[in-house]
């Protein structure tokens, strides 16, 4: 069985709990959760839960019909991240010193289009947007020149076809 990463969208009523039972599912098979982002959708009361992790198609296939066993639920899907418009935010907290001495660290953090959005007499904030792999990339290059004190990164997925459309029934 091959493994790859797998996006699950799930649309649900915005109610306590959901979310447990939601990652409870990931558990009991086992499943490694890379990212999970819950927010309010774009229909008002409605939650979109988005979860990455690696795992086959056939095991993602029986994810998502227990998913859609919970009441709440409305809409559950999964897809490759080739399906999605995806793009990621990410932080770099580095330290101030660091790049007042290394200069090259402005050339780096320049040429990931990345830009300063804090500065400190401690540190510097870089923000970034950009693919899993470019955001990665600029994680290395920072943490090889050991100047990179924090990171944060958050992920952004859409659907290329409207999602809310097959959820106005519901509501």
């Amino acid at each position: 069985m091959e493994k790859k990463e797998y996006i699950v969208t799930v649309f649900s009523e915005n109610q306590i709990g959901v979310l447990n039972r939601i990652t409870a599912i990931y558990l009991r098979r086992k499943i490694n959760i890379e990212s999970l982002r819950v927010s309010e959708s774009s229909i008002k009361g409605i939650s979109m839960f988005i979860i990455a992790a690696f795992s086959s198609q056939d095991i993602m296939e029986k994810v998502v019909k227990q998913i859609r066993k919970i009441i709440e639920v409305l809409e559950a899907e999964y897809r490759t991240a080739d399906e999605l418009i995806t793009q990621e935010m990410a932080l770099y907290k580095i330290s101030n010193k660091a790049f007042s001495d290394n200069h090259s660290l402005e050339v780096i953090t320049q040429n990931n289009n990345a830009r300063i959005i804090e500065m400190s007499s401690e540190y510097i904030v870089v923000e970034m947007t950009g693919s899993r792999e470019e955001i990665e990339r600029l994680r290395e290059e920072l943490s090889s020149t050991g100047s990179l004190e924090q990171f944060s990164r958050s992920g952004v997925v859409m659907h290329r076809e409207s999602i809310e459309e097959k959820l106005n029934h519901f509501i």
